[in-house]
């Protein structure tokens, strides 16, 4: 069994932050593009799209999803990416999941967060990602067999759910970042804190296990009272804090990884002067999941 836990040193992040700056004022204005779509082709309300393409799309290029926290910031969360990705090969995709149609898109809208059953169980979102894949995959045509996924707040609640639901495997990689509350793989436990009737198989789990993940913590991100922490009974029992909570989900993964004998390919990252903020959880995250592109 592998996996590895990592701190950035905090003088080589600052140092990596004031270099970002000045990128910023010397690369041209619209260098990378971000532009919008409006995705229909399925039996659910429509969502709308922000996306940003490389200067050249080829068959080989990678689709990176970015998943929005609970303020739906869709589009900012997208442009923190746009100066990471200059020079790759990667499309950034960034959906959001409005608050009319898909109010309780971080539970992938089969529950509410107390765990009710969702009215219309037909709004369910476990196979959204693959859909909106297979179309910026036509669209740009777009050859690679697989796809990456990052997710923020509620953004990571979004993807790691996805992970352990969905039936999808065309992903390679993924992070998620400073999540408010997790979904521990504990069949004894109803969703959305454990996997209870979701019928979450060992061979889900196990592919879960052995995918290239990254659970990045902003050490910073460990506010007891933060105004959007949740702050339901069974979520204050996963920790006092987004930086504990996440902790003891990656912790659990790993008794996980040893219960099932299965490979454990997950790296925890803690994020040295970043606290609740996507911007720093990007810029960390963009190494992992970019290096290769």
């Amino acid at each position: 069994m592998q996996g590895s836990r990592k701190t950035q040193d905090p003088p080589t992040l600052m140092i990596r932050i004031f270099l970002l700056s000045c990128l910023l004022i010397c690369l041209p204005v619209n260098a990378r593009e971000i532009s919008e779509t409006t995705f229909s082709y399925w039996d659910k309300p429509d969502i709308q799209v922000f996306y940003s393409a490389p200067p050249i799309i080829t068959p080989k290029t990678k689709i990176l999803f970015i998943v929005h926290g609970a303020s739906r910031t869709a589009e900012r969360y997208l442009n923190d990416w746009v100066l990471l990705s200059q020079g790759r090969d990667v499309l950034l995709v960034a959906p959001k999941f409005s608050k009319e149609f898909y109010n309780e898109y971080v539970y992938l809208m089969k529950t509410n967060k107390t765990g009710r059953p969702m009215n219309d169980a037909s709004l369910d979102l476990d196979s959204s990602l693959g859909e909106l894949f297979n179309f910026f995959s036509a669209k740009f045509k777009i050859q690679t067999n697989n796809f990456r996924l990052y997710g923020h707040s509620g953004g990571a609640q979004f993807v790691h759910r996805y992970l352990m639901l969905s039936k999808e495997t065309r992903i390679d990689k993924v992070v998620i970042a400073n999540a408010g509350f997790y979904t521990f793989a504990d069949p004894s436990i109803s969703f959305p804190f454990g996997i209870k009737n979701m019928n979450v198989s060992d061979d889900r789990l196990k592919w879960l296990l052995s995918l290239k993940g990254g659970l990045f913590l902003g050490d910073m991100d460990n506010d007891p009272k933060h105004k959007s922490l949740p702050s339901m009974r069974k979520a204050k029992k996963q920790g006092k804090h987004r930086f504990e909570r996440g902790t003891n989900f990656f912790n659990d993964l790993v008794d996980l990884g040893v219960k099932k004998n299965s490979p454990f390919r997950w790296r925890y990252q803690v994020v040295p002067g970043v606290a609740h903020d996507n911007a720093g959880m990007s810029l960390a995250a963009s190494e992992f999941l970019l290096e290769d592109l």
